[in-house]
């Protein structure tokens, strides 16, 4: 059971398909803000994509695409949380340590939704620390300068600066910088949107570091 503090703290979820002896990895859900705007981002992990036996996480989640975004919870996940109509609601909430007030459908579907009516089994994933050391080994890990990596994700060079220098941080553009870095195929969307602020070169180069880092199979076991 989780604590009434533990929610707030989960960021992502971790998706697996559960067999009767094993459990196989499918990939994360997350949600990406932005301003004041927001999506929810579903990667298929690599492995399971590929897997001859793989089967899709819902009809509006196919396996012909790895990343799915949406500005709200995909019908197929949403289905799992129970209605607050039902009579039992305020008890499933109680059971799993969660206000029956909760909005959060990360955090829903992190508790009372955890197992629906499939095979699939939803992990939460908890905040971790991420901060300037974090920004800057990811900079650093596309070659990108202070400049280049705020032009590239829509950022002012001073906010860059200023979390690489650990003076100011604040904590939507961190959540976006993570985002970036944990799911690199986010990341690469977004170069592709801004991709001519960077000399052909540099664009061709970045492109194959984040290709490399979706490819990168001690990667893949993370996200």
């Amino acid at each position: 059971m989780l604590s009434h503090s533990e929610p707030k703290k989960i960021v992502a979820l971790d998706v697996f398909l559960e067999l009767r002896k094993t459990r196989v990895y499918v990939g994360r859900l997350g949600v990406l803000k932005k301003d004041n705007n927001h999506e929810y981002v579903f990667h298929y992990n690599n492995k399971y994509i590929y897997s001859k036996t793989a089967i899709p996480l819902g009809p509006d989640l196919p396996l012909t695409k790895k990343i799915h975004r949406s500005i709200s919870l995909f019908k197929s996940l949403n289905d799992r949380i129970p209605s607050s109509k039902n009579p039992s609601y305020k008890e499933y909430c109680e059971t799993m340590g969660i206000n029956p007030k909760e909005k959060n459908q990360i955090v829903l579907l992190a508790t009372i939704g955890r197992r629906g009516p499939s095979s699939f089994v939803f992990e939460p994933v908890y905040k971790s620390e991420y901060g300037s050391e974090d920004v800057k080994r990811f900079r650093k890990e596309l070659g990108l300068t202070l400049r280049e990596f705020a032009l590239v994700f829509d950022f002012s060079t001073k906010t860059i600066q200023s979390i690489e220098a650990d003076v100011k941080a604040g904590k939507d553009s961190l959540k976006r910088i993570a985002i970036y870095d944990q799911f690199p195929a986010v990341a690469l969307f977004e170069l592709t949107k801004r991709a001519g602020v960077l000399h052909e070169n540099k664009k061709q180069d970045v492109l194959e570091r984040l290709q490399k880092k979706i490819k990168d199979p001690a990667f893949s076991k993370n996200i």
